[in-house]
C-alpha cells in the first residue's frame, strides 16, 4: 500500500512539474514576441536606436621634422618585422639588414 501511495505521489508531482514547465515556456515565448514586436515597431518609428549625427572632419597639423622622424620609424618597424619573419624561416636578406642599420643610424643622429 505504501509503494502505491509513493508511486501515485511521484506521478502527480511529475505531472505538475511537466505542466508548470509547459506554462512557463508559453509565457516566455509570449514575452519574446512582445519584445520583438516592440523592436520592430521602434525601428519603423525611428526612435533613439539610430544615430544621425555627422562628425566634422578634424585637421591635425604636425611639424615637418616630426613627420620625417615618424616615417623613418615606420619604415624601420616594417623592415624589422619582415626581417624577423625571414629569420624564423632561415632566410637572410643582406640589403634589408643594411637598410635597417642605415635607418637606425639616422634616427640615432636625429635624436642626439
Amino acid at each position: 500500500m505504501q509503494n502505491k501511495y509513493n508511486f501515485a505521489l511521484l506521478a502527480v508531482a511529475l505531472a505538475f512539474a511537466f505542466n508548470s514547465a509547459q506554462a512557463m515556456g508559453q509565457m516566455s515565448k509570449a514575452s519574446d514576441l512582445d519584445i520583438q514586436a516592440s523592436d520592430i515597431q521602434a525601428s519603423f518609428v525611428g526612435n533613439s536606436l539610430t544615430c544621425s549625427q555627422q562628425q566634422l572632419p578634424v585637421t591635425i597639423r604636425v611639424p615637418s621634422p616630426l613627420v620625417e622622424r615618424a616615417r623613418l620609424k615606420s619604415r624601420l618597424a616594417t623592415l624589422l618585422r619582415d626581417s624577423l619573419y625571414d629569420d624564423s624561416r632561415g632566410v637572410v636578406n643582406i640589403e634589408r639588414e643594411k637598410e635597417i642599420r642605415k635607418l637606425a643610424n639616422k634616427l640615432r643622429a636625429q635624436h642626439d
